[in-house]
């Protein structure tokens, strides 16, 4: 499923992206979530990382797509950007942005299949390097090899990245089926390691980041034969 934003204060143009999107859905058996936006503070002003695409005009009457698109890259590096606009001035200041690319008005159907489809190709070859969740901040999309480790908490679980902790109400097992079992492992009950972190084993303990966890009787042959299969 795609999921998809386009941000645009014409209807007629707003509806003609509509109506591309769907056709290169049935072409190329695709299916996608299409959320619409009329103007760019409309998207900015409550910005949650839930879209892999999205499109947007960069003449709008409140906040433009620029400013708009500036705004959504500081609380998500992942999205990928598409401006549509009739004024080819701006194509430069979009690339400032990490903008992938960069349609003039009107668009062609061929134009905008072409364009989608390398925008649909990179969002593909990204999945399955971050995962999202709700999380005590709304929705967040947190990068997999950012996660250092996962600690359970009193009923709720804590993220640990690289960057920052999120809490999340989600129970351990169902956060391990949405990472690589290789990758991830539990050193005890209360905690799920990232091994591309670990520094070492001392003793008892998994040195990660700048802590030390302590390796459970009960998993300490899987664990260290899970660390090992993945260093050699």
């Amino acid at each position: 499923m795609l999921r998809i934003a386009v941000v645009e204060d014409e209807k007629h143009c707003s509806d003609l992206l509509k109506e591309y999107i769907e056709r290169y859905c049935r072409e190329n058996e695709e299916e996608a979530r299409v959320s619409f936006f009329s103007d760019g503070i409309d998207i900015a002003s409550d910005y949650t990382a839930q879209y892999d695409i999205i499109f947007l005009d960069i003449m709008m009457r409140h906040m433009d797509g620029l400013k708009a698109a500036e705004y959504i890259r500081k609380k998500d590096k992942n999205v990928i950007l598409a401006f549509v606009t009739g004024d080819a001035r701006y194509a430069i200041k979009g690339y400032s942005v990490e903008a992938l690319c960069f349609m003039l008005k009107p668009v062609s159907y061929s134009v905008f299949a072409k364009e989608f489809g390398r925008c649909v190709d990179k969002m593909k070859s990204g999945r399955g390097k971050y995962i999202v969740l709700n999380t005590e901040y709304g929705i967040d999309r947190i990068a997999i090899d950012k996660i250092v480790f996962i600690e359970s908490q009193n009923h709720k679980m804590v993220i640990n990245t690289t960057e920052r902790s999120y809490c999340v109400y989600e129970t351990m097992k169902s956060l391990e089926g949405k990472l690589p079992k290789m990758q991830f492992v539990r050193c005890n009950n209360c905690y799920l390691v990232n091994l591309d972190h670990v520094k070492g084993v001392h003793g008892e303990y998994v040195v990660i980041g700048s802590r030390e966890l302590k390796i459970s009787r009960s998993r300490r042959k899987s664990f260290l034969e899970q660390l090992e299969t993945l260093f050699s």
